[in-house]
């Protein structure tokens, strides 16, 4: 075999594998934008090599022409291939995709048609030699003006292609920016190979572009996967990330430190000067603190003291994933939790205090029962709400502490209170449902006046927290809970009542003659409380799947 055809026919051999592997590579990560296309490219580019093998290696015209009329059928493809590949880079709208979708389909399936009819017209190539170009014999043609039509057309389809890469471009964070100058360069490299086809100027009469198809293929792969960090951040990135009171630390996979934020800086003030040499297992080295969150994504909680004050914060490393598929990156957040911290740590001092205190009394104490799930929840929800809403966090926090002095407030001596004060219990408790359970909850008061009399302490409160636990937030969609206030013939009047999954016949028996305690919260131990003061009991009226409704009278006493 001639050495230079042997060399030519190794180049396009190798290229093969080289196609195959950045489909293996392309494959893996096949959510990121453009990337299907890309593996189709890479497909076509191989059935394209191996065609112009054969052609380069055939030692009779009849055979080249078959390898020659082979390597037409990728050769439109390729060009509305990589139409695609570039509006799915570059964001297009999914209105622009379908257009050219439909569209581009021209190209191909005109230049396959004009192709395969020459023969009858020859008005794409009107003649065809097999001689040799000094060391090997190829096929040299003449080509006629359906021919340049066909590249006029597939330039079109480029230049469309170009003008996508640079919209995008323009509408990229710095970083990403990188990659569509890439992919710009990768675009142009093919077409110098078709002109000099179409002009009959390539040396040798070799046809260059298989070769340089796989070279544009490895710069697209360094375009489309490299570069799409910010792929997952919107165009807002400086107002969202830049701005952002939580600090932020991009890693892309080769455990580079992208970027910062100012809130980052702010607690590690020395990667102000960010530079290549920035890794995030350097930064690790020199922060202990931070050592055990590279060993998984769970957040970890941990103190430093910035400039001589105490401050505490939760890191946590996730991974940004295209789609939930793909990995491109990790971002490494931390957030100041110092006020949660703080607060936590008095609502437990205050608890515990109330805990102490209840068992000085039978009634303190059943007054200061307190359900873990509903202190562990509330504590859950502000502690979700401080980097994301920290003035409603702060606001709920008010509440909890007020509501748990209010409801673990123990005088044995004094179990009265205002009714006003009361309700302001009511209130809080309901304030603090609300932030968990948003809309489906909604509470009522109707009182035209409230009356100026004492109750026993915690008497409504635990029966409108009844209404809405087992009342209410047992339906899918919520409810309502009335609290009913009215006066007459010498006594105070109070009802309770809820539009939720009402209770049977027998289970209402039940809680009238104190027999399940498990269906309520405290009623019995307010049935005690009401019949010592006033000889009364609760009365409790239910319908099935239609609401309770829980009433009461004391008699109307003025406060002194």
């Amino acid at each position: 075999m001639n050495i230079v055809r042997l060399i030519f026919t190794l180049i396009l051999l190798a290229s093969i594998p080289c196609a195959i592997l950045l489909i293996q590579y392309a494959y893996k990560r096949q959510a990121v934008p453009g990337a299907k296309y890309f593996i189709l490219l890479l497909i076509s580019a191989i059935m394209y090599n191996m065609a112009y093998i054969g052609e380069i290696n055939a030692d009779h015209f009849a055979e080249a022409m078959f390898w020659f009329n082979l390597q037409h059928i990728p050769i439109p493809i390729q060009h509305y291939l990589w139409l695609m590949m570039s509006l799915e880079y570059s964001k297009a709208t999914k209105k622009q995709l379908k257009v050219a979708k439909y569209i581009g389909l021209c190209h191909p399936i005109a230049y396959i048609l004009i192709f395969f009819t020459n023969p009858f017209h020859h008005l794409y190539i009107s003649n065809y030699r097999f001689e040799s170009n000094g060391y090997f014999p190829v096929l040299f043609s003449e080509k006629e003006p359906l021919f340049m039509l066909m590249v006029i057309s597939g330039t079109l389809m480029g230049i469309t292609a170009i003008i996508f890469y640079i919209r995008g471009m323009i509408r990229s964070p710095k970083l990403h920016r990188y990659g569509y100058v890439i992919m710009i360069i990768a675009s142009i490299f093919p077409w110098v190979a078709v002109y000099l086809n179409a002009t009959n100027s390539n040396y040798l009469g070799i046809d260059y572009f298989p070769v340089v198809c796989i070279i544009s293929g490895t710069l697209y792969l360094f375009g489309i996967f490299k570069f799409s960090m910010f792929d997952t951040i919107p165009i807002a990135t400086e107002m969202v990330f830049r701005q952002s009171k939580e600090g932020i630390m991009l890693i892309d996979l080769a455990g580079c430190i992208i970027d910062v934020n100012r809130a980052f800086i702010t607690i590690y003030p020395e990667l102000k000067a960010l530079s290549k040499r920035h890794t995030f297992s350097s930064f690790l080295k020199h922060h202990s603190e931070l050592q055990e969150i590279s060993h998984a994504t769970s957040s970890i909680q941990y103190c430093l003291l910035i400039e001589g004050e105490e401050r505490h914060y939760a890191a946590q490393i996730t991974p940004i994933l295209m789609e939930e598929t793909v990995e491109i990156g990790r971002i490494l957040t931390i957030t100041d939790i110092t006020l949660f911290v703080e607060n936590q740590s008095m609502l437990e001092a205050i608890a515990k205090s109330a805990i102490e205190q209840a068992a000085t009394h039978e009634i303190s104490f059943l007054q200061a029962q307190i359900t873990p799930h509903f202190l562990n929840n509330t504590l859950s929800v502000i502690g979700s709400m401080i980097t994301r809403n920290p003035h409603e966090a702060k606001e709920l926090i008010g509440n909890l502490g007020e509501y748990l002095a209010q409801r673990c407030y123990f005088d044995s001596s004094t179990p009265m209170v205002l009714l006003e004060q009361e309700l302001e219990t009511v209130n809080t408790y309901v304030a603090i449902e609300k932030a968990r359970f948003g809309e489906r909850l909604n509470f009522h008061i109707l009182c035209e006046n409230i009356p100026k009399v004492n109750i026993p302490r915690l008497i409504i409160q635990p029966l409108v927290e009844n209404a809405i636990r087992h009342g209410i937030l047992k339906k899918a969609d919520g409810g309502n809970v009335w609290l009913i206030i009215t006066e007459g013939d010498g006594k105070v009047n109070f009802e309770i009542k809820d539009d939720g999954v009402g209770l049977s016949e027998e289970k209402r028996q039940e809680l009238v003659m104190g027999e399940n305690e498990n269906q309520g919260i405290g009623i019995q131990n307010i049935h005690k409380r009401l019949i010592k003061h006033y000889d009364e009991r609760l009365k409790i009226e239910s319908e099935k799947g239609k609401g309770t409704a829980v009433s009461f009278s004391i008699p109307h006493q003025e406060h002194l």
